[in-house]
């Protein structure tokens, strides 16, 4: 039992609260699982595939272009659903996707070279492999075709990381980190070849205004202002700045958090100390027989063990814990449903054997399980890294097949690549599915049987 669960006797519950808890306790533990965000992906996915192809494929559609504006005064703007959470609401994913970035390489994974070359290896082979893999199959002619080879590159962490947790001990502990790790690695290669490779014409004006906005950012760092107020705004304008300028909008995210905090406002002995005060006043007040409503004093003792906790952490690490669950299970899914409604072709053989689907299917199976698997033997057998002693080289292997699964990043740089190309944008969706599809089934064949290996050689005799 957890320290921090409340026990029966010390609850005080509503009238009709312990009936409705039994039935909401079954999905507050899946809420809380790892493995609730790809479910809630693949519901998304498989919902937008059926209305897609149903009688309501028009109703879809108009969902996609639903119009929404913001006015002030004579001032207005108006996008359709589908560029605000392409353009927009999807910044917040890179923001909490570059607050990991950041977190990783100052206190984690990626903070010592030599210990994450083994991860930066894999992640480099995982992006290459795959792009020249496109490149092949592609058609050499097509000047727009050309530009899908980032489309297989991209790893969706969300779901590879929800398989795993399906897994459960089928999958070793070390094996989840080093995906983790890989994928902070890989979205930061992504977000590159984004904002280098999938932008429009740049306009220099605009860049440097944005320029100057991300050192206010960092000024307020510095000067060591942690108020999110401060961050939302910075952050809002260095958005506006960049949508115009031509790079995608979304580099705003990644560029804003890298402007977090990474500082807590105190250290941990004044943690102790405060709390300790707290707690033993607010046990002098404690009065058994009456509640915290009657207990004004206990209360705002309770409002100042909150504020002494949130300057004891960071910013980075708390608006990362805030945004993370929201974004996930909103954000993610609704982009998922927005963007994987294909209407599958009247000859789906034929198009799966275009070279746009073909390159990108066989990209993200073949190109992430070679890739990462090959950089990763290459530089185990240079002696720089060895595997943890709970894998086996079977599960570099598996762990590189369910990489290939790029579900949200591949749908979002094939929308980017493709735009105004709707029969290379649906040939593309259409390769992202198969070859997630496959990529996962296959994944997760290979860690049942590195597993099955690895116990049949731990077995203890009889």
């Amino acid at each position: 039992m957890q320290h921090s669960e409340i026990k029966s006797h010390e609850r005080r519950h509503a009238p009709l609260e312990r009936g409705f808890n039994r039935l909401l306790t079954p999905f507050e533990i899946f809420f809380n699982s790892q493995s609730v965000t790809g479910f809630v992906l693949i519901l998304a996915v498989v919902l937008a595939l059926v209305l897609a192809n149903s009688d309501f494929h028009s109703h879809y559609q108009s969902f996609n272009e639903l119009p929404l504006s913001l006015a002030l005064g004579e001032w207005s703007i108006s996008y359709s659903l589908h560029h605000w959470v392409n353009e927009g609401f999807m910044v917040l994913f890179f923001f909490v996707l570059g607050l990991e970035i950041k977190r990783e390489a100052l206190v984690g994974d990626l903070r010592n070279l030599r210990h994450s070359g083994l991860v930066i290896s894999m992640a480099i082979g995982g992006m290459l492999v795959p792009a020249t893999i496109y490149m092949v199959f592609a058609d050499a002619t097509d000047a727009v075709a050309l530009r899908g080879w980032g489309i297989p590159m991209a790893t969706d962490t969300a779901f590879a990381l929800g398989i795993m947790a399906l897994m459960g001990t089928r999958v070793p502990r070390s094996a989840v980190l080093i995906l983790s790790a890989l994928a902070i690695v890989d979205d930061l290669g992504a977000v590159l070849v984004i904002s280098l490779f999938y932008s429009e014409q740049i306009d220099i004006h605009a860049l440097l205004w944005a320029f100057t906005t991300l050192v206010v950012l960092f000024f307020f760092n510095l000067v060591g202002i942690r108020r999110p107020v401060f961050y939302l705004l910075g952050g809002l304008v260095l958005w506006w700045l960049i949508l115009g300028s031509g790079v995608h909008a979304t580099t705003a995210g990644i560029m804003a958090a890298l402007a977090v905090p990474a500082r807590p406002y105190a250290g941990t002995s004044w943690f102790i100390r405060r709390m300790r005060h707290l707690i033993d006043h607010f046990e002098e007040l404690d009065d058994p027989n009456q509640s915290i409503l009657e207990q004004n004093h206990q209360h705002r003792l309770t409002e100042q063990a909150e504020q002494i906790a949130l300057k004891t952490t960071t910013p980075l690490q708390h608006w990362g814990s805030v945004l993370d669950k929201p974004v996930s299970l909103t954000i993610l899914p609704l982009f998922a449903f927005l963007n994987a409604g294909l209407a599958l072709p009247a000859e789906p053989v034929d198009s799966l054997l275009s070279p746009a689907t073909l390159g990108i299917a066989l990209g993200m199976v073949a190109g992430k399980a070679m890739g990462i698997s090959g950089f990763a033997w290459l530089y185990l057998r240079s002696g720089l890294a060895s595997l943890p002693e709970d894998m086996r080289f079977l599960h570099v292997v598996g762990l590189a097949t369910l990489a290939g699964i790029g579900f949200t990043m591949s749908l979002f740089i094939a929308a980017l690549a493709f735009e105004g190309h709707q029969e290379l944008l649906v040939q593309a969706r259409l390769g992202i599915l198969a070859g997630s599809l496959v990529a996962g089934l296959l994944g997760f064949g290979l860690f049942v049987l590195a597993d099955k290996k690895y116990r049949k050689t731990h077995e203890t005799p009889q």
